[in-house]
This record gives C-alpha cells, structure tokens and sequence, in this order.
C-alpha cells in the first residue's frame, strides 16, 4: 500500500504554487497595499472583508473567519477533499504526488539554505555594480544599449569583477557557506586539489527569479571577448532552466493583468523591451521551449507570441516551439509567431522603431494555425492529389497532438479547406494515428490514477467531515485585546527565528494556559523546522483535526498587520518579542501560590531586584507555623545572601 504523502512534498508544493494566482483564478481581486481583497466567496456581504497575504501566503476573512493556505482555499471553495485539492495544486505547479516515499526534511532546509545563498550572491553583484573599481565597463555598457539605472534596478542587475575568487572572498567565509555556493552552483570545486573558484568572472549579471521573487539562479554577459557570451548556472535543487522563465516575476509586478507574453531569445531583449515600456516579454534560459514553461505561461495569460529573428536559427528554433506547444493548444489560449528582419533582435528593433510600431509589429504576428500550414505546406505542391495526400499525412498526426475542443476541429477544417477532403474522413485518418503516436510525445502531467481509493494515514479519511463551519464569526482581528501571549505568538508565527531565543521555563511548561500550550507547540514545530512560514505551519497541523480551532486561531493573529509591520517601521521584532514573552512570563508566575512561587525563585541561580522583592513579600506573607516555617528559614537565608553579595 502506498505510504502517506510526505508533508515535505506539500511544504515544497505550497512553495511552488502562489496563493494570489490560485484565488484569483476563482475570486476578483484588488490590490490593496501590499495585499489583495476581494468580498469573502464563503459568505455574503456588501463591502470587501477577505485578504490574501502574498508575503504569508495565505488568506483571511475578517467577517466570517474563514482563512488557511492555497491548499486549504481549493478544498474550501472547490469543495474538494483533501486529495483532490492536492493534485489541482500539483496539476498546476506541474509535479506529480509522490506515492510511498519515506519524508526527507532535510531536503526542505537544504533549499532555504540554497534561497539565501543566492539572496546574498544577488546583493553581493549589485553592490559591486555600485562599488567596484572595475564596474565602470559595466555601466558604460547597459548605458550604450540605452538602459537607465531605474530599469537596471528593477532587473537587479549586478556586477561579477575580474578576478577566480572575489564572491569566494565575500561569501565564502566558512565550509558550510563554501559548500552552499558550490551546491547554487555559484562556485566551481575542481576535483584535482579540491580548487574553488567563482563561475562568474568579469560579467554582467542577471538574476534569475522565480514567481515568488526569490533569486535561484543567475545569467552573466562577458565584457570582453572571452567565451561563452552568456553563461548560466547549473541545475540546481531549486533551479531548473526547463521550468523558469525569465523576466515573469518582473511582468507580474508591472502589469495587474498580462495581455500576452512576448517570448524573446535572451535576457537583454527582455530588458530592452522594459525600457520601451513594454513589460509583457519573457525568455528561456539557453534551453528550448518546454511543456513546463507553456504551462507556467497560460498561468498568467491566454496568448503567448514567439518573436524570433529572421534567420535560418529563428526559422528553426520557431518549428521547435510549435513542435512543443501543439499540446498546450486548448480552446481558450492562442499563440502566434512574429519574425523580426534579418539581423534584427528585439533590442535593436524596438530601438529603431520605437514601442509603438514593435506592437503594432506583434498585433500583426501570425497566428500559430498560419505559421502550422505554412511549414508542412514548404515544397508541396497542394494543387495534386499527390500533394494533397502528402500534406494530409504530415499534418495528421501533428493535429492528433492537439487537445480535443473547438481549436482541433478548426485546424481538421482548415486542413479540408487545402486537400478537399471531408473533416469527417480526415477526423477518421487522424484518429488513426491515435495508436501510432500515444506514447510518442511526453508530458508533463502528473499521473493521478486512484489517487482517492489510496491510504493516505497522514491525514483524516474524509475531509468534508472535517470542514469547519462558517455559522460562528470568529472576532474581528481589529477587536482582539493585545494580550502578551498573543503577541509573543504573533510574532513567532511571523518570524519563526525567534525561536532560538526561547530557553525552557517550568512557567511555561506547567501552565494550563491553552494559548500557552499553543505557543508551546508552535515553538517546538518551529524549532525542528526553522525555516517554516506561516502557511506551511496551517499546512502541518491541516492535517489533524484536533488542531483545527488552534489554527483558525494562528490564522487570526498572523493577519494583522500589528504583528508584522510594513518594512522602514523601525521596530525591533527581537526585543518586542523577548519583552511580551518576559510579560508571559510574570503572568504565569503571578497565577501560582505564594509556596510554588518561593519555591520557583528559590530554585534560581541569579536573582534580579524585581524577583528579590517578590521573595520578600512572600517572606512577609508566609505564615510562622507548620510547613510554612521552613520555606521562610529558606527564604531569608537567600535574602541574606543577596544582600550580602549586592555589597
């Protein structure tokens, strides 16, 4: 029997996927401030009262309580169990759910620690870009292909200096950091000595992002004459060239909504393009399309046009594309082809002839069912039989390729339109290639069957008995006292790296404070994963139904911006946070007897004028008689002591 899905999977999965394009694809949103709001779709009212977090991922409802992950709100809306929801989250991030493998957390660090490494490369480059002697050619250079430093900053465009170890140097301070910028693939490790030396030598670089913003990989152009032209990283745990798009993460932040991606050959034209205002261009990264790439691209819109130079390369590379995307062709998204002039690029061209006419250029592009005849018609002569049945032989089993739906019998039309035979005998002849050609092309499906007749022991075995019930409003967020134990916990849901300045405290430990107990839990979660975010939290106790109303509890606190501030505040999260506990702290002792409460601060090494003052009065309270007397003789004896070490 298949074992449980590994909550890494899922942690990895809610990492992939984006809460904002996966409402959005059910709800209308507005932006609002960092935020979105739309009106709850789990209840009825006049005026917008549910967010989603991109920065939390996750969304809350502040009228009726609804709230949770990306996984939680497809379960919710679609009214989906828990299975299903996970594979239209895998369908979309395009991975399949792993059946019987034994979880891996350390993979899970691993990639964080592989996140910030390349954070700290991308604001290593762009401070050299600013600072380093030898930066001057840089800047000379994406001046002369008229970039201003708005556009360059918006690309995070950075700088590599001469040198083998200048990043090695920087970052490299000790192994781990060493071996982290080998695995990113930002350092090479020569087996012959153990050598290291840094990839990117003396480039302009590009950082590499992903739809969440985060850097995993970078390109770098040479300044000189030195090869190749443009190097990019290597495969990498959390970077692969078949499934990440340059310059998307950069259209989804200047456009609320993408008319059409323009695919474009190299980073610079994606730049290039940006500086004339036309922020809907993307490229691949040194690799062929992919059915990856088509499918993270029909995310976000429903026309992609391919802009290829005019030469025989472009002329090759576009009967690649439309090889690739035949199967991505279902009723709703449209593509064409644009050829730009011999010796042309993007670049060039937007610069001779200005926005305006480059879109009019792209308006005018031919649309994939033209550019698909034009290529098979090339060196037949459709006016024979002979022609004709040649024809009908190359096209079939590429219209086989296509899905079924309106777009597929247009093209059987079309096809009957050039060879005069009747849609209904070329659907036969088409279909007869059904047989021949299954298995011929890949895709990148996940495998679904009996996903819902498997055991899955992580989790209960009908979710709808598990729903929760929107009768019951949970508080407005804006009404919730400030409590100490709330904030502190507020706050450790927010920035889960507080939790190595917690120590054990039998206060805490033996308190019957349910949101005590609560912080408690969270604190251990957090301590074994310290690199978990909010989402991946509700994602871990999703699971349990007993930890259900523990966190619509979380949900509440962690959506309020009182606990996680806009940046430029100035508040100190750390001593905030040491401070609330401090105040959980006293409020717990305060609750005990005056003989636990001796007893507590009797068991301290070191006491602090606030605690010696409260032993004092326990001294004063504590009656003369029976077990009291001891625990007084006790407390004086320590009152003596301290007083005596204060002098």
């Amino acid at each position: 029997m298949p074992g449980p899905i590994p909550q890494s999977f899922i942690d990895d999965l809610l990492e992939r996927v984006d809460i904002v394009d996966i409402v959005a694809g059910r709800v209308e949103l507005k932006k609002s401030g960092k935020n979105h709001s739309a009106r709850c779709p789990f209840h009825e009212e006049k005026s917008p009262s549910f967010t989603v977090a991109q920065d939390k991922q996750f969304y809350y409802c502040f009228g009726c309580g609804a709230g949770g992950n990306a996984l939680r709100f497809v379960m919710e809306f679609d009214r989906l169990d828990f299975i299903p929801a996970l594979e239209i989250l895998a369908k979309h991030a395009g991975v399949e759910i792993p059946r019987g493998v034994e979880e891996n957390p350390e993979a899970k660090t691993k990639k964080d620690n592989l996140y910030s490494t390349l954070h700290a490369s991308d604001r290593h480059y762009r401070q050299q870009l600013k600072r380093h002697p030898s930066a001057g050619q840089a800047v000379q250079y994406l001046k002369s292909r008229g970039l201003t430093g708005q556009v360059a900053a918006r690309f995070g465009l950075g700088f590599a200096p001469p040198g083998w170890d200048h990043l090695l140097v920087a970052e490299g301070r000790d192994d781990q950091r060493r071996a982290l910028l080998v695995e990113s693939g930002m350092l090479v490790s020569k087996p012959e000595g153990g050598k290291l030396y840094d990839r990117f030598r003396h480039r302009i670089m590009f950082p590499i992002r992903d739809q969440r913003g985060r850097t995993v990989g970078f390109g770098g152009r040479v300044l000189d004459d030195s090869k190749p032209k443009y190097l990019n990283s290597p495969e990498t745990p959390i970077f692969s060239k078949g499934r990440e798009l340059y310059g998307l993460y950069e259209a989804r932040q200047a456009l609320k909504e993408i008319p059409r991606l323009i695919m474009v050959e190299g980073y610079m034209d994606v730049i290039a393009l940006a500086q004339y205002g036309i922020h809907h261009s993307v490229a691949t990264l040194g690799t062929a399309l992919t059915e990856s790439h088509l499918s993270k691209i029909f995310r976000y819109t429903a026309e992609i046009v391919f802009c290829f130079d005019g030469d025989m390369a472009g002329e090759k590379a576009a009967s690649r594309a439309l090889e690739t995307i035949l199967p991505a062709m279902r009723d709703g998204v449209s593509a064409r082809f644009l050829f730009l002039p011999e010796a042309e690029d993007p670049d060039s061209i937007v610069r001779k002839l200005g926005m305006t006419e480059f879109l009019k250029r792209v308006e005018e592009s031919q649309p994939l069912s033209e550019f698909f005849f034009a290529q098979l018609e090339q060196g037949i002569d459709t006016s024979t039989a002979d022609g004709k049945a040649k024809l009908s032989t190359l096209c079939a089993p590429q219209i086989n390729r296509l899905p079924e739906g309106v777009f597929r019998q247009l093209m059987l039309a079309e096809l009957s339109t050039r060879t005069g035979l009747s849609t209904a005998d070329l659907s036969h002849y088409v279909a007869s290639h059904q047989t021949r050609t299954k298995g011929q092309y890949s895709n990148n499906e996940p495998n679904n069957a009996s996903l819902e007749q498997q055991s899955f022991e992580s989790y209960p075995p009908n979710w709808q008995d598990h729903q929760k019930s929107y009768a019951e409003p949970l508080p407005n967020i804006k009404k919730l006292r400030l409590s100490p134990i709330k904030y502190v916990t507020a706050l450790l849901l927010n920035h889960p790296d507080l939790a190595q300045h917690v120590e054990d405290n039998p206060l805490l430990t033996n308190s019957e404070n349910d949101e005590v107990k609560l912080f408690l839990r969270l604190l251990a979660l957090l301590s074994k994963n310290p690199s978990y975010k909010p989402a991946q939290i509700f994602a871990h106790w999703l699971g349990n139904p007993d930890r259900r109303d523990e966190v619509r509890h979380l949900q509440v606190l962690g959506s309020s911006e009182i606990y996680h501030p806009p940046v430029g505040t100035g508040r100190d999260d750390h001593a905030e946070f040491c401070d609330a506990l401090e105040h959980v702290i006293v409020n717990e002792f305060e609750l005990l007897p005056n003989q636990q409460k001796a007893l507590h601060l009797l068991a301290q090494e070191k006491l602090n004028e606030r605690e010696i003052k409260q032993l004092h009065k326990i001294h004063l309270q504590l009656s003369n008689e029976g077990p009291s007397t001891e625990l007084k003789n006790a407390i004086k004896q320590r009152l003596v002591v301290n007083i005596a070490e204060r002098k």
